[in-house]
């Protein structure tokens, strides 16, 4: 009896972690795209000028989108993309926030080679709370 009682928690345990890990899995959605390229090109935060060395970026199915510019520091942006199909090379990006959620505001273009590197990238962004222009111009190698 006790033997039984002692499988029937070990299932029941088990049941429930494979639910919470589907629930999980549920709710971080798996990056649709993914792209990087070292290049060259520079980022202006306010009258600051910084040369950038990298871009990556990870879309999400749901439409979010995560955007670092790799400089002498690393500048973390967020927002939303879009692009008409699939084979588009060309993806619109609508910027919502950045390190601190929803103080960005703008957009921009990302340009993508046939193997789904960054060829180039665009942004022109303003701070909601110092009001300073944010533009950042790439070009992948």
């Amino acid at each position: 009896m006790m033997i039984r009682k002692h499988s029937v928690v070990i299932v029941f345990v088990l049941c429930a972690l494979l639910a919470l890990t589907g629930i999980a899995a549920a709710q971080d959605p798996q990056p649709s795209l993914v792209a990087s390229a070292s290049g060259e090109g520079k980022i202006k935060l306010g009258k600051e000028e910084f040369k950038l060395n990298a871009v990556v970026v990870k879309g999400f199915q749901d439409g979010k989108i995560e955007i670092n510019l790799v400089t002498d520091i690393t500048v973390f942006i967020s927002g939303t993309w879009s692009r008409t199909n699939e084979t588009d090379r060309t993806i619109n990006v609508k910027i919502t926030g950045g390190s601190t959620s929803g103080n960005l505001d703008g957009g921009g273009t990302i340009t993508l080679t046939d193997d789904r590197k960054i060829a180039g990238l665009k942004l022109q962004l303003v701070n909601k709370i110092t009001k300073k222009t944010i533009t950042a111009d790439f070009t992948g190698k």
